[in-house]
């Protein structure tokens, strides 16, 4: 896949307070790319810079190995879907959509023909004699998407296009996105601190801090194997146990003691004897059961059911161990099994999939 756009060592300030210290990223033709980081990390700077709404202080923006970092965002062939949407209320749908192509100039039947189109690819052909106020929150999206679309751009940038949405109707969008994106083969960028959102619709997925990608890759590899703790903290849900490593095992394992027990874990080169390390542990990897008076827990984890939390389709548990700590497990639920469920204060053994763990450094950051 060749790269269509290119942050190199892209610099950004406002005032005293450095946004980008110098982004390095590749996106490719056709890719579906998401910026996923919290607030104020800086990936909405990335978008910004990419349009043409902001200038970089240093480095290169390039688009098909072109420089653009002075070229103006009318001139760039990038458009955006705003978080807000920013319909012109006393316009109808259809105004809104041809806004752009007749401030370029092109003539009333090339309007209505690209109108028509983009109209057609978001399913509202039927609405386009109605002005926003007369729309749901989807209609409205679809049309700031048929807005961009319009012009064909070669880059569609997302700002967070879903928040305002509710929790069902976002999931629906989700879907598509995704699949007018495919339809398309547009490159997408993507800005999001939703996960569940990144996860589910990207190709690739960049976590940014402080203006700094912690880890880029494809969404599975991104949450089981998460490249440092902020990671997998922020990418779905973990638990992190502390351990400290006893010895290599061999060249994939070592051994690691855990809450007082010793365990050969799954470990990469880097993890030597004597140092601190981060075990984590996503909840649908565990697996909890009852401990008996005076059994053991043979090699798992030992502690008492401190809450649970009911899900419908899943049945997530509180456990605190014994040194203290407080994990969680996910279980899909089954009313027919009696021993599935738990007493508040009960003893359990928690134990988990055989390396399905991720052993971290401990980098001593929070």
């Amino acid at each position: 896949m060749s790269a269509l756009v290119e942050f190199a060592a892209v610099r950004k300030s406002f005032g005293d307070k450095t946004v980008l210290p110098g982004l390095d990223l590749r996106i490719g033709e056709g890719e579906f790319l998401t910026l996923l980081g919290p607030s104020g990390c800086g990936k909405t700077t990335a978008l910004r810079l990419l349009a043409g709404f902001e200038t970089p202080d240093g480095g290169e923006i390039r688009l098909d190995g072109i420089c653009i970092n002075e070229l103006p965002p009318e001139r760039r062939p990038i458009n955006t879907v705003f978080q807000s949407y920013a319909l012109f209320p006393h316009l109808t749908v259809a105004e809104n959509v041809g806004f752009g192509p007749r401030m370029r100039g092109a003539r009333k039947a090339e309007v209505e023909r690209s109108v028509g189109e983009a109209l057609e690819l978001v399913r509202l052909s039927d609405l386009a004699g109605r002005k926003p106020a007369q729309l749901s929150g989807g209609q409205q999206q679809r049309v700031a998407l048929a807005r961009a679309l319009v012009n064909r751009p070669r880059v569609l940038l997302l700002d967070e296009p879903l928040s305002a949405l509710d929790y069902r109707l976002r999931k629906a969008m989700q879907g598509e996105l995704k699949a007018l994106q495919r339809q398309l083969g547009l490159t997408f960028l993507f800005v999001t601190h939703d996960q569940e959102e990144a996860l589910s619709m990207s190709d690739r997925i960049a976590v940014l801090r402080e203006g700094v990608i912690q880890q880029l890759g494809a969404p599975r590899e991104i949450y089981e194997n998460p490249a440092n703790r902020f990671v997998a903290q922020f990418v779905g849900d973990s638990n992190l146990l502390e351990g400290a490593v006893i010895r290599r095992v061999d060249a994939d394992r070592a051994e690691i003691r855990i809450e007082n027990r010793t365990f050969a874990l799954r470990a990469g080169p880097a993890i030597r004897p004597g140092a601190a390390v981060h075990i984590v542990l996503r909840p649908e990897d565990l697996r909890v059961e009852s401990l008996p008076e005076g059994a053991d827990a043979g090699s798992r984890l030992r502690g008492v059911i401190q809450d649970k939390i009911y899900k419908g389709v899943t049945l997530d548990t509180l456990i605190r161990l014994d040194s203290g700590a407080l994990i969680r497990a996910s279980e899909f639920f089954d009313a027919d099994d009696p021993s599935f469920d738990y007493e508040l204060g009960e003893r359990v053994a928690v134990g988990w999939v055989a390396d399905w763990e991720t052993v971290l450094p401990d980098s001593g950051e929070p």
